[in-house]
């Protein structure tokens, strides 16, 4: 028979956040720490005209990639609006108000083949909120949980993430710090969605849609997911956390409950071993070696011509002091 949780009473599901409770101090403290890191990568990329031209081209890169995404969006995704999904559109902008966002960013529904996804994005200035269809359908167009989802989204874009990303990119690429922050970023943006959706409820089952779909998403039972973050800490789960740029959903549930549950505040131990091996085969280790080996190419032709020109010094002067050696003898070779 199916388990049907009876959901939180009100006193419970209510949540008293404010505005200026919604950034996690983590979020604080790792910009303050990669701000410093970036800087002094900043400087070094401009004062080298190599680095240079490597940022320009990247940043190149990534305003092309992102403006194909845009044009994607603005051609082949459906932009909502106060006439296109009236209901929906009203909640976003009910979001928006509640979060202090007074330019809306273009909000737009993409069709996801399945998948149960939503992000924000930037481009030439101009802010994305995207919403997977699969996602509406699970979540509803009016529901605590499709607030929550938005609110999370617009939390990106309240907080300035997308901008800062590119700010800290000489440090983002730091294992284990880059993407601490990032997971920090995440758990500040749960908070913006429950903030949103004025319910403790409906962002727990926002989290588990994700984790176990639509239908079984409202049969969970959101302490009993939660208490596996703190229950299941071994060595290839810690790596795993470390390795991510997001939270586990055990852990984000963990983070939402602990709004009003005390004992989902701690925070739980990883193993020691999983720091050493985390920076190993991600991205930005593949980054790091990647522009060293640039470096190292571009350096080794100046590294060889300085050997040569050495060696060949050393020959003349061998040769120099053998003739100075023939001259200067009592019985010199013919």
């Amino acid at each position: 028979m199916d388990y049907n949780p009876p959901s939180l009473s009100p006193e419970v599901d209510t949540i008293s956040l404010k505005p200026d409770e919604l950034t996690t101090q983590k979020e604080k403290t790792f910009f303050i720490f990669l701000l410093v890191i970036s800087l002094c990568g900043w400087a070094f990329i401009i004062l080298s005209v190599l680095g240079l031209i490597y940022a320009l081209l990247i940043c190149l890169a990534a305003w092309m990639a992102s403006g194909l995404l845009a044009a994607k969006l603005k051609s082949e995704s459906v932009e909502l609006t106060q006439e296109q999904l009236p209901t929906l559109f009203r909640v976003y902008d009910e979001v928006c108000t509640k979060l202090g966002i007074q330019e809306r960013p273009s909000f737009y529904l993409l069709q996801s083949n399945g998948l149960l996804n939503a992000f924000a994005t930037r481009h030439s200035g101009r802010n994305f909120v995207v919403i997977y269809s699969s996602l509406l359908e699970s979540l509803g167009h009016d529901t605590p949980e499709v607030r929550f989802l938005i609110g999370h989204e617009l939390g990106h874009i309240k907080r300035n993430h997308l901008l800062k990303r590119l700010l800290l990119a000489p440090s983002l690429i730091v294992p284990l710090v880059g993407k601490a922050y990032h997971r920090a970023c995440e758990a500040t943006c749960d908070r913006f969605g429950v903030f949103a959706a004025g319910s403790l409820d409906g962002g727990t089952r926002g989290l588990l849609v994700l984790g176990s779909g639509r239908e079984a998403a409202h049969q969970l039972h959101a302490k009993l997911f939660a208490n596996q973050y703190h229950h299941h800490r071994g060595f290839f789960v810690s790596w795993h956390e470390l390795a991510s740029n997001y939270p586990t959903l055990s852990q984000r549930v963990s983070n939402v409950l602990s709004l009003k549950y005390p004992e989902f505040a701690r925070r739980a131990k990883r193993n020691p071993l999983a720091y050493l091996c985390a920076p190993i085969f991600t991205f930005q280790t593949l980054i790091i070696i990647y522009f060293l080996a640039i470096f190292a190419s571009l350096a080794l032709p100046t590294v060889t011509a300085a050997l040569k020109k050495g060696q060949a010094a050393q020959r003349n002067a061998i040769e120099h002091q053998r003739l100075f050696q023939q001259q200067n003898s009592p019985n010199p070779t013919p």
